[in-house]
């Protein structure tokens, strides 16, 4: 069972030295006994474009973990993304219940906007661009329809082929179909935000991205009829009767 980013505390902080310090110090205080504070740094030589993470990098209680290739975070506790995209958030994900807690120092900060969205995560400094965090604004019924994806579908799998696949595609398409607003970055990001791991995320966004330029992704499964129905009930609050 993967764990959900809103399910472990997440905070958001400037790339410079002072918002790395800021992110160092959030994690420190979130470590429990045995945990071990994991930096997630693009390359093993981006340690050299900062003093901090140089420094930090030789502590007992700290591991280094590139995102280049098939990287995890190998032992349990905080972790500090150093200037990462939504698709090197994607790779923390993987590991589960070993992230503890998550703190994002942001290099361009338009590559995490939709995770600190989704996430609400606490803004950690005085950093004026992240002032005005919003709600998300991905709609009710298109999120109703996420929800149930993300208990359908087998997380250990791929999206890019088979059952994962058809289910995925089959409601994108019905959503759009209905007129529904798919916007590829928000649906990324709360999917990140919402226990989707690796590359799913970053298929997700693929898939809306194709739909939304007019293309049909193949399907062997779309959703019954009543599917739309369904969905606005349960928004409305009107139960949850299966269909």
């Amino acid at each position: 069972m993967f764990e959900a980013a809103g399910e472990y505390p997440c905070a958001v902080t400037e790339g410079g030295e002072e918002g790395l310090e800021l992110g160092f110090l959030w994690c420190a205080n979130q470590m429990e006994d045995g945990d071990v504070l994991t930096l997630f740094i693009p390359l093993r030589s981006s340690l050299r474009n900062s003093r901090l993470l140089q420094d930090w990098s030789s502590y007992r209680d700290v591991d280094v973990v590139t995102s280049r290739g098939a990287s995890f975070i190998r032992s349990a506790g905080p972790v500090l993304a150093v200037w990462p995209d939504m698709d090197a958030l994607g790779q923390i994900s993987r590991s589960g219940s070993r992230v503890k807690a998550l703190c994002v120092a942001a290099w361009v900060e338009e590559w995490v906007r939709p995770w600190v969205t989704a996430t609400q995560a606490e803004v950690l400094g005085d950093v004026q661009v992240w002032a005005e965090v919003s709600a998300s604004d991905v709609d009710p019924v298109v999120e109703e329809a996420m929800k149930g994806l993300t208990l359908t579908v087998n997380h250990n799998n791929t999206i890019a082929a088979g059952f994962e696949k058809d289910q995925v595609v089959g409601t994108l398409l019905v959503l759009h179909d209905a007129g529904y607003e798919l916007d590829s970055e928000e649906l990324q990001g709360w999917a990140l935000a919402n226990g989707w791991t690796g590359k799913n995320p970053k298929h997700l966004a693929r898939y809306v991205r194709e739909i939304n330029s007019g293309k049909r992704p193949r399907t062997r499964s779309m959703p019954k009829s009543s599917y739309l129905d369904h969905l606005k009930r349960k928004v409305a609050g009107e139960g949850s009767d299966e269909e």
